[in-house]
C-alpha cells in the first residue's frame, strides 16, 4: 500500500463502504469498484459484524489486490462505520459506496475532474439508475448547479448517497461527521452541514446504478413514523435556517409529509395550508436571494403535483404551483 500513498502525481481517492450481511451483492459492489478506470485510490471496507458470508468474499478479493484496506469488528451500525471510514482515509477525496450497488467504470475519473477543476466543490454526485428485481429501471435525475441543489435541500434529499465523492478536507478543517442523532437520515443531515462550507454539484449523468431491494419495503407503524418525523424535523429546520426562516410545530409536520411522495399519498394535505407555506418560502427568498428562484418554483410546484394526485385536491389547479409542476416536468423530459 505504501507505494500507492506516495504517489504525488495524482490525488488519492479512499472509497469507503460499510458492509453488512451483503453476500447477495457484494461480489459485484468489489468489482466495480477495482475496475475503475481511475486506479490511484485505496478501498476501505468495513465488516461491520457480517454473519453470512461477507467476510469470506471481501478477504478473497483483498487477497488478489493491495488497494483493499479490511476493517473487520462487532457491529456498530452505518453511522459510526462512515466516520471511522473517513477517519482512516489517506486520500484527499472520500468516495461513498454501498454493498449492494454497482460503479460504472468511468465515475471516479469523472468525478475527479469536476473536483480537481474546482476547489470549491465540496461535494460531487452523478444521476443513476434504480434497478431491481420484478421493476423497470428508472433514472433519477438530481439537480446539478449548486443553487439548484441547495434549493433541493430545502425540501428533501439532494444527492445519491452512495454517488458521491467528497472532499475530506471539509470533514476535518470544520469537525463535520455523520451524526449518530440523525439514524436513517444521516445523509441528508450531512448535505446540510456542507452546504454551509462549500459548494455542490451533480454530474449530469448515469455513474451508479443503484439496487433498489424489496425487502425494504415493509409497512411503517405509527411508532416509527413518529420517531422519523421526531429525527429529520430539526434537518429541515437546519436546511431552512439559511433563509432565517423559523417553522413552527405545524410547519414542520407539513414539510415531513410534503417530502416524500408515499407520506402525500397516505396523508390528506390541507392546499390552503400548504399554499401558506410555500408562498412564505418563496417571499423569503425572493427578498434575499439565497437559493436559485427557478429550481425552487419547480420543486414546490412538483411537490403541489403530488398533492393533487394523490389527495385528488382539484382545486389545486388553479394555484401558480400547479403550473410551476407541469413547468418542472416538461423541462425534466427535454
Amino acid at each position: 500500500m505504501e507505494n500507492i500513498i506516495m504517489n504525488d502525481n495524482k490525488p488519492l481517492v479512499s472509497v469507503v463502504m460499510s458492509v453488512y450481511n451483503a453476500e447477495s451483492y457484494i461480489d459485484e459492489a468489489i468489482k466495480s469498484i477495482l475496475n475503475q478506470t481511475y486506479t490511484y485510490f485505496e478501498f476501505i471496507i468495513i465488516n461491520d459484524g457480517s454473519t453470512d458470508k461477507s467476510l469470506e468474499i471481501i478477504e478473497k478479493y483483498k487477497s488478489q489486490d493491495e488497494r483493499i484496506v479490511l476493517i473487520s469488528r462487532e457491529n456498530k451500525g452505518l453511522i459510526e462505520s462512515l466516520n471511522e471510514g473517513i477517519k482512516k482515509a489517506k486520500g484527499k477525496y472520500i468516495a461513498r459506496m454501498d454493498a449492494d450497488d454497482i460503479s460504472l467504470s468511468k465515475r471516479f475519473e469523472e468525478q475527479l475532474r469536476v473536483m480537481e477543476n474546482d476547489i470549491d466543490i465540496v461535494v460531487c454526485g452523478s444521476w443513476i439508475n434504480i434497478f431491481g428485481e420484478n421493476r423497470r429501471d428508472k433514472i433519477a435525475k438530481y439537480f446539478v448547479k449548486d443553487r439548484q441543489i441547495k434549493a433541493n435541500l430545502l425540501i428533501s434529499c439532494c444527492f445519491a448517497h452512495p454517488s458521491v465523492m467528497m472532499r475530506k478536507s471539509a470533514f476535518f478543517d470544520n469537525n463535520i461527521w455523520y451524526d449518530e442523532n440523525f439514524k436513517n437520515a444521516e445523509d441528508y443531515h450531512l448535505w446540510t452541514q456542507l452546504a454551509k462550507v462549500g459548494n455542490f454539484y451533480n454530474i449530469p449523468k448515469v455513474l451508479l446504478n443503484y439496487r433498489f431491494l424489496e425487502t425494504s419495503i415493509t409497512r411503517i407503524s405509527e411508532k416509527e413514523i413518529d420517531k422519523r418525523y421526531k429525527v429529520v424535523k430539526n434537518i429541515f429546520q437546519e436546511a431552512l435556517n439559511i433563509l432565517e426562516i423559523k417553522l413552527n410545530e405545524n410547519e414542520k409536520k407539513l414539510h415531513f409529509i410534503i417530502s416524500d411522495n408515499l407520506r402525500i399519498k397516505e396523508n390528506k394535505v390541507s392546499t390552503s395550508d400548504l399554499k401558506n407555506y410555500f408562498d412564505k418560502i418563496l417571499k423569503v427568498n425572493e427578498n434575499k436571494e439565497i437559493v436559485d428562484i427557478k429550481s425552487l418554483k419547480q420543486i414546490l410546484g412538483r411537490r403541489w403535483l403530488y398533492v393533487f394526485i394523490y389527495n385528488r385536491e382539484f382545486s389545486a389547479i388553479f394555484s401558480r404551483y400547479f403550473w410551476f409542476g407541469l413547468i418542472s416536468i416538461v423541462k425534466r423530459k427535454n
